[in-house]
């Protein structure tokens, strides 16, 4: 039975098919090379060598330079893989029929998510990766999302409508610079939720208990009473 193809066309048929193997498989492989990396990164830094990353990832070590030809590139890549989803997640959330209450559950993501984020960044900015282009590109499409998300949470009535997303900037910066020896988790969120009151209208969280440390300056004038 005919397939009403000639020679050439079924010749031309096969690459086609390959290349479209191929790309799935450099898309895989790129997203092993990420995995590997945020792996052994957060087990050895960022000075992890390429080889032990093409290892874990199951590629060539020039698979992996074909993929990102300098570390700098690498590390971008990885920054974007973090910011990406959280991108996608307000402009989800801003779709949400209830745009203030996505809005806060976004913001208290955000914190959790710009902690790990910073964390890494800084150590990549203190080997001498130059990081500033990818930066600027990750924060604006961040900015753009969230400032959407603001919009509509403040069009529900549910969150003050005097704030601006410099205000929201700013307040996420502040609780991701925050020293994780000096706030931990727990902290961390009563934190977030005094932030987020500050953003609703007449809202007044219940705060999430906090197990003080021993070296935190509370247990440490409670110490000095009870002696």
């Amino acid at each position: 039975m005919s397939t009403g193809m000639t020679g050439r066309e079924r010749g031309d048929a096969a690459p086609m098919g390959s290349e479209r193997h191929m790309r799935a498989d450099a898309v895989r492989n790129r997203e092993r090379i990420l995995e590997a990396a945020t792996t052994l990164m957060a087990v050895h830094g960022i000075d992890v060598p390429i080889d032990e990353i093409a290892e874990l990832a199951q590629v060539g070590v020039g698979t992996v330079y074909r993929n990102y030809p300098t570390k700098g590139a690498l590390f971008e890549a990885l920054l974007l893989a973090r910011i990406t989803p959280l991108v996608a997640a307000a402009r989800t959330a801003a779709a949400a029929d209830e745009p203030g209450e996505a809005f806060v559950a976004f913001v208290r993501n955000l914190c959790e998510e710009f902690a790990d984020f910073k964390a890494l960044a800084d150590a990549m900015v203190a080997s001498g990766v130059d990081l500033s282009a990818a930066k600027n590109q990750i924060s604006g499409e961040l900015i753009d999302a969230v400032s959407r998300l603001l919009e509509r949470a403040q069009g529900s009535g549910r969150i003050r409508p005097d704030v601006t997303i410099g205000d929201v900037s700013a307040m996420m910066a502040g609780l991701s610079h925050a020293d994780p020896m000096l706030m931990d988790p727990s902290q961390r969120r009563r934190c977030v939720a005094l932030v987020c009151d500050s953003l609703l209208v007449g809202a007044r969280s219940v705060l999430p208990q906090c197990e003080l440390s021993r070296s935190s300056p509370g247990a440490v004038r409670r110490g000095s009473r009870s002696s």
